[in-house]
This record gives structure tokens, C-alpha cells and sequence, in this order.
């Protein structure tokens, strides 16, 4: 089990400091924040490092990786004159799942009590078993009495069956424990475990769109990741293989460039619009290889990189509307995509989307936070921002009010005591 400190996110202290960490195959990124009583948050300090040891979201090398956190939180800490004792951390791979549970029980008539749900969520404990998995996020979409849905709080009213769906989050076991160890190894508690889209959610999406439906689409460094949100829970995601550092080896491999070399043309000159122009000019870089260094600069046509570039994201885009399509919530997501994550940034990315996709798409534009520094502000630190609008904005999981029982049976076991209280909180 990941070791969990206490949280008590619901009662923020004034001037309290709490620190995110995002662990990307590219990047690594931490924020340092003060956050007032009333949920402002303030930058203090901020750092991001090339993150080593880790490639698709799995780890090769503790070492280098535990070094490369170590560099990232120091920059933070130095900035802040803060030390970091625990984090926040945005968590995606170990294969996560979205699963929709729906629970039902007996009512036989009578008026609807705080007994009942607690009824409802001993039934929840009983049938549901996650073998080898962590639970990240449990988050009530909906009451159902008497197959009537769309109720939020069902005490008082009367109903023969009483149901809930709840959307769970869950990641493998192990992935888990072999992140929080390398945590741990870089001096770091782990405060709480926040899956990555969710966190990201927070950050580039408005209120109304995580309640009415939406897609979010993070093109990462090595993988992409989609999401749907629908009543401000995430009801399906999937993770894709592909992300930015394949359009920079694209380029690499055409052109015989340095990834290094390669990246900066895609960063500075990538882009999906073409024009007569864009064909005629060209861009200069140094060929690979030592033995090159006292040779021409390589010219690269941009009407040429357009036509590296443009297929490869057409591939992503492609393999986005597919897993759209599959995932049954195509027709409620309101006709929107958004896109966030540093390869979505490419000139003309939205206009395709929009193409391929059949759908309005736009670029998500993280919450600007008092102090946070300009080159950290953009869609490539989306989540690392919402990690920290997570912990402050109201939330409905109930992670924290339930207890997994994974050593002995598996089984989701439901703390009760504090349900009631949670209801009146947020119904």
C-alpha cells in the first residue's frame, strides 16, 4: 500500500505549504505552494528536471530516477527557501482503469435514511474486489430510486430500491509501491496519490465542462493520455502509446539530426498549416555525429517538416477518435475536446483536430497561479498546476472515506463513520 499521511485537505490552514510532484517520461516538475485559509494558492518555488530512469511511464532505473527527483524538488526548495518533506503526487501509469460500479439494495417502501446509505455502501464493500490493484479515485456519479437516476442526495424520499453508480480509479498494485519507493529513496513522504487526468482536470477545465461532458487529451512526451468527464468524475480513460518524442525522432531519422537538435526544430518551427511561403524557406541545424562538426549545416525545407510532422499527428488523432468511439460516452461529451500537455502546442493542431475528430477542439489553458514562474506556466505543466487545484477546489471523491483492505482480502472496505457527514458537505 502507498503510505499515506493524514490528509484534512478540507480544513487548509492559513499560509499552509504543500508541494505537488508530476513524474513524466520527459519531464519532472514540482511546485512549492503557500495556500491561505480561503484556498488561494501561491507559487514559492518551482523546478523541473529531463526525467531519467523512466520510459512510457514505467521505471528502468531507480537511480537515475530518484536523482533526477532529487534535482527537480532542490530547484524548487532553493527558489522557495523551503525544504519539502511531502507531496502531492500526479500518478498515470500502471496500467490504469476507469470502472463504473452500480450498487443496488431494498428499500421496501419506507422513507430513505442515513441507515439506508450505509446499506448501500456495505453493498459496495461486499462486491466489489480489485485483485492486485490500488484504488486512486471512488467518486459517486449518481443516486437511482427505483431505476429514477440523476439524484444527488436520495435521504428523506421514498423508494422501494435504492441505487448508486460510482466511478472507481484504480492502477496496479506494484506500479504503486515501486514509485512510492523511489519517493521515499529522494527523502519524500508521500501526502496523496492523485491520477494525473484527474489532477489535470482541475487545471484546464472549467466547472461546467467536467459536469456536462468533455474529452481531455494530454500528448505527452512518450505516451497520450484520454479522458471523459461527465459529473465532474472521470467515467473513462485510456492511454496511448504515442506522444511528441515520435514526431522528434521522425525528424531525427529524415534529417539525420540529434534528438536534442531535433526536438528544438519541432518546438520552435513545428507546425500542421502549410503555405507556399512556409515550402520556400528553410531552417539550418548541425548534422549527427562527431565526425560531422566541421561539415555544412543541414537545411531543413519547412514545407518538408510539415509533411514529417502532419502525418504522425494525423496517426494520434486518428487513434483519438477511435478510443472516443469505443468508449460508449461519444454522443455526452458536448462536442468537446481539449486538448492540453506541451506536444498539443504545435501551430494548426486544433484545426486538424477539429478535422479528424468531427468535433469543436481547443487548447486548455492551465489556471494562472500567483507566482508561477513564466516558463512553467503553460499546457506542458498542466498537471503539476491542477495537482494543487485538486486539493483546494471542492471535491466529491471518497478516497479518503474509505479503507482498502488489500493485504487481507482485496476487498473494498467502507469506513461509514464520517459518510453522513460527508453528504451534508457536499449535498
Amino acid at each position: 500500500m502507498v503510505r499515506l499521511l493524514p490528509q484534512g485537505f478540507g480544513n487548509i490552514s492559513n499560509n499552509q505549504i504543500l508541494s505537488s510532484l508530476d513524474i513524466g517520461s520527459g519531464k519532472i516538475s514540482c511546485f512549492i505552494s503557500k495556500i491561505s485559509g480561503t484556498g488561494e494558492i501561491e507559487i514559492i518555488g518551482a523546478g523541473h528536471q529531463e526525467s531519467k530512469g523512466l520510459s512510457a511511464g514505467i521505471i528502468t532505473d531507480l537511480e537515475h530516477l530518484e536523482y533526477s527527483i532529487r534535482k527537480c524538488v532542490d530547484s524548487a526548495e532553493k527558489m522557495a527557501s523551503e525544504t519539502v518533506k511531502s507531496v502531492i503526487l500526479g500518478f498515470s501509469s500502471g496500467k490504469p482503469q476507469s470502472k463504473i460500479l452500480k450498487v443496488e439494495v431494498e428499500l421496501q417502501g419506507s422513507i430513505i435514511s442515513d441507515k439506508d446509505l450505509d446499506k448501500i455502501y456495505k453493498s459496495l464493500s461486499e462486491k466489489t474486489e480489485f485483485e492486485g490493484r490500488e484504488i486512486l479515485h471512488a467518486i459517486p456519479l449518481q443516486f437511482s430510486i427505483d431505476g429514477s437516476k440523476g439524484i444527488k442526495n436520495p435521504v428523506g424520499m421514498y423508494g422501494d430500491k435504492l441505487g448508486l453508480d460510482i466511478s472507481i480509479i484504480s492502477v496496479e498494485e506494484n506500479a504503486i509501491k515501486n514509485f512510492t519507493r523511489v519517493v521515499n529513496k529522494a527523502d519524500l513522504e508521500i501526502r496523496r496519490v492523485i491520477y494525473s487526468p484527474y489532477a489535470c482536470g482541475f487545471s484546464v477545465l472549467n466547472d461546467e465542462e467536467r459536469e456536462l461532458g468533455v474529452a481531455l487529451v494530454d500528448i505527452g512526451f512518450e505516451l497520450t493520455r484520454i479522458s471523459i468527464f461527465i459529473n465532474n468524475a472521470i467515467v473513462f480513460t485510456k492511454t496511448v502509446p504515442l506522444g511528441g518524442v515520435q514526431i522528434t525522432k521522425d525528424i531525427a531519422k529524415i534529417f539525420s539530426l540529434s534528438i536534442l537538435d531535433s526536438e528544438k526544430i519541432k518546438i520552435i518551427n513545428g507546425q500542421l498549416i502549410e503555405s507556399s511561403s512556409e515550402n520556400l524557406s528553410s531552417i539550418e541545424a548541425n548534422p549527427l555525429g562527431k565526425e560531422y562538426e566541421l561539415s555544412d549545416p543541414v537545411e531543413v525545407s519547412r514545407g518538408h517538416l510539415i509533411k514529417i510532422i502532419k502525418p504522425r499527428v494525423q496517426e494520434i488523432l486518428e487513434i483519438i477518435k477511435l478510443e472516443i468511439s469505443n468508449s460508449g460516452y461519444e454522443k455526452i461529451i458536448s462536442n468537446r475536446v481539449v486538448f492540453t500537455g506541451g506536444a498539443s502546442q504545435m501551430d494548426g493542431l486544433v484545426y486538424l483536430a477539429t478535422e479528424i475528430l468531427d468535433k469543436k477542439s481547443i487548447l486548455g489553458k492551465p489556471k494562472v497561479l500567483k507566482g508561477i514562474p513564466d516558463n512553467m506556466s503553460g499546457a506542458a505543466f498542466s498537471t503539476v498546476n491542477g495537482l494543487l487545484q485538486f486539493l483546494v477546489e471542492e471535491s466529491k471523491d471518497l478516497k479518503s472515506k474509505i479503507l482498502f483492505n488489500n493485504k487481507e482480502d482485496k476487498k473494498i472496505g467502507l469506513k461509514i463513520s464520517n459518510i453522513k457527514q460527508w453528504f451534508v458537505e457536499n449535498f
